[in-house]
């Protein structure tokens, strides 16, 4: 007695190639989605970690300059030669009269000297003592060097520059003078500042500012 084999079902060749070919483009697709999916989590994590930097760069910046010494450590008097006062360059308590066009130290607080790419901070220290403090922008660095702390001019000089900041093309400090605006530099008969802007502009053409009020 013979029986009859069932049919059985199957795929042809044509059939199996479209679905290898299928899930080709699908591997393609998928693998290209996960790819710009890991880019674009590493470019946030990066800007994440530079705009940490400059938060963290601009905040030691506040400190010093919140702390910077007053007529108690340097002259506030800015018309007598024989009251100033140099330091790492920067002659605080005198720049020449009111009424000569000067740099932005001639309208800036005792403490606080500006000559571009330079900020010079005398800020005093929580045991008493004074202390200088240098920014800089080296090449493409913003660097902050600190000295030992002291109780008498001179004052020990800032030393170990340290980078807190790298791929940096510009560091601009301007000063607000009332009823004439913010100014690099100041006018003949200017009056006293009383804000400070930090910018920080990075070479990918990111700016960051900080704006500080003076007393």
């Amino acid at each position: 007695m013979m029986h009859r084999r069932g049919s059985q079902a199957g795929f042809t060749l044509l059939e199996v190639l479209i679905a290898l070919s299928l899930m080709a483009v699908l591997s393609l697709l998928s693998w290209r989605a996960l790819d710009t999916t890991a880019r674009s989590h590493a470019h946030l994590e990066s800007h994440d970690d530079v705009t940490l930097g400059v938060m963290r760069a601009l905040g030691q910046l506040e400190t010093d300059l919140a702390q910077h010494a007053g007529a108690a450590a340097l002259p506030p008097d800015r018309h007598h030669v024989d009251r100033a006062v140099s330091v790492s360059g920067v002659t605080f308590g005198v720049t020449g009269s009111r009424g000569d066009a000067a740099d932005l130290i001639s309208v800036l607080p005792p403490g606080i000297g500006w000559q571009s790419p330079q900020l010079t901070v005398v800020r005093a220290l929580q045991d008493g003592t004074w202390q200088e403090v240098v920014w800089t922008l080296r090449a493409d660095k913003l660097t902050r060097a600190a000295g030992a702390g002291g109780v008498q001019l001179p004052l020990p000089a800032a030393q170990q520059a340290e980078p807190l900041l790298s791929g940096v093309n510009e560091f601009v400090v301007r000063a607000w003078l009332p009823g004439q605006g913010w100014a690099t530099v100041a006018p003949a008969g200017a009056p006293a500042a009383t804000g400070l802007e930090v910018a920080i502009r990075r070479t990918d053409g990111a700016t960051y500012r900080k704006v500080l009020v003076l007393p």
